[in-house]
C-alpha cells in the first residue's frame, strides 16, 4: 500500500501545449473552414455554370418610346433587319413580354451598339433597346472546389482538437496511474 501513497500528481502536458491545443488550434480551424467554405463554393460555381446556362446569354431590355419622349440626338439607330437573328428572336419576345426582357440566345453581332442602347423599330413602333444584364462568366480556378474542401476537412479536424486532446490527456493520466500503481 505505501506504493500509492509515493505517486507523483503531475500534469500529464505542459500548461502552455494546453493553451495552444485548446485555443490557438481550434481559432485557426475555423479560420480554415470560413476560408474552405467560401473557395469550396466559389470553385464548384465556376465549374458548375456553364453547364446550367448561367452565362454567357445576355438579357436585353426594350422600352416604347412615347411620342413625347423623343430620344436623344447621340442615340444609335439600328435598323431591325440589321440585328442577328438572336438579338430580332429576343427583341421580338421582349416587346411582348409584361417584363419587357429576353434572352438572346446566339450570336450579337451589335453588342457595342446595344451596351450604350439603341432605338430599333418593330412593325414601325420605335423602342429602345439595350442590354439590361451580360450575363459574363465568373472566372476563377477551378482547383478552389477541391482546395477548399480540404480546408474544410483540416477546419473541422482543428476545430475537434480540444475534445480530442482533453480524451487523450485523459487516457496518459490512466496509462500513468496505472503504471504507479503496479510498481
Amino acid at each position: 500500500m505505501p506504493a500509492e501513497d509515493e505517486r507523483v500528481e503531475e500534469p500529464p502536458t505542459e500548461p502552455g501545449e494546453s493553451l495552444v491545443l485548446t485555443y490557438v488550434v481550434p481559432f485557426f480551424g475555423v479560420m480554415l473552414i470560413a476560408v474552405g467554405l467560401s473557395s469550396a463554393i466559389l470553385g464548384g460555381y465556376v465549374v458548375m455554370q456553364d453547364s446550367f446556362g448561367l452565362c454567357n446569354d445576355p438579357d436585353v431590355e426594350v422600352r416604347a418610346i412615347e411620342d413625347g419622349d423623343p430620344p436623344g440626338r447621340t442615340v444609335d439607330r439600328i435598323a431591325f433587319e440589321d440585328l442577328s437573328s438572336a438579338e430580332q428572336r429576343a427583341v421580338e419576345e421582349a416587346t411582348t413580354s409584361t417584363l419587357e426582357e429576353a434572352r438572346v440566345e446566339g450570336q450579337m453581332e451589335n453588342r457595342e451598339a446595344l451596351l450604350e442602347g439603341a432605338i430599333v423599330e418593330v412593325d414601325g413602333e420605335p423602342y429602345y433597346v439595350r442590354i439590361a444584364s451580360q450575363n459574363s462568366c465568373l472566372e476563377a480556378e477551378p482547383l478552389l472546389f477541391p482546395l477548399g474542401s480540404v480546408a474544410v476537412l483540416l477546419g473541422i479536424a482543428g476545430v475537434l482538437t480540444p475534445p480530442i486532446y482533453r480524451k487523450m490527456a485523459g487516457f496518459e493520466e490512466r496509462m500513468h496511474r496505472g503504471r504507479g500503481g503496479n510498481e
